[in-house]
């Protein structure tokens, strides 16, 4: 088992994917990554996938996340801050704290984190063409995992949630911000099925 591990976006896709809410389950995901199941365990409350942060906010902390969120993602808020994911997202939504600051388009890391999924995942939709996504900058096209380097647009990732809403895990998704992506969206559309074996 390694010690001191430094976690990487690719290995947390992996933890939010996999967990099933159960130390059997990080027990497995431990097994798979070479970790500590208790580093996973760590993980996953530091995501918020276990216990909900209950705790309240102060007008202090409210004005530190309004600061935070228009600079980092939601994971990065939420270790700063020594919250929880979940709480971060939320707490920001019901201060009407936008989440990005650009306009109307996503990294491939946000939509992993958004999807709840890793790079791989949304690579593979990407390069199927269920998910338009492009360089966003034509003339130095991602590196490996390319997860800043995507650019994705909203309309596009609105798009892919209405025609492919199987493919999403009720468990690891981030529920606030896919409503926010669909809403005013009519959906009844038609589901298409598609393969990626």
């Amino acid at each position: 088992m390694r010690k001191n591990h430094k976690w990487t976006e690719e290995e947390r896709g992996i933890v939010r994917r996999d967990y099933r809410g159960t130390f059997a389950s990080a027990e497995v995901i431990a097994a798979h990554l070479g970790v500590t199941a208790y580093g996973v365990k760590g993980q996953v409350q530091m995501m918020g996938l276990g216990k909900r942060d209950r705790r309240s906010w102060s007008p202090k902390e409210d004005t530190q996340l309004e600061k935070l969120m228009a600079q980092y993602c939601p994971r990065r808020v939420a270790r700063l801050m020594h919250r929880s994911i979940n709480s971060v997202v939320i707490r920001s939504k019901r201060l009407s704290i936008s989440r990005t600051t650009r306009n109307g388009w996503f990294t491939k890391a946000e939509v992993c984190s958004i999807l709840g999924v890793d790079h791989k995942w949304v690579q593979k939709r990407i390069d199927l063409g269920a998910l338009k996504a492009r360089f966003h900058d034509e003339e130095s096209p991602p590196g490996k995992n390319g997860g800043s380097c995507w650019h994705i647009e909203e309309k596009d990732l609105r798009d892919y949630l209405r025609r492919y809403p199987q493919d999403l895990t009720a468990r690891n998704v981030d529920l606030i911000m896919i409503v926010d992506i669909l809403a005013g969206i009519n959906n009844n559309h038609q589901r298409k099925e598609v393969s990626y074996d």
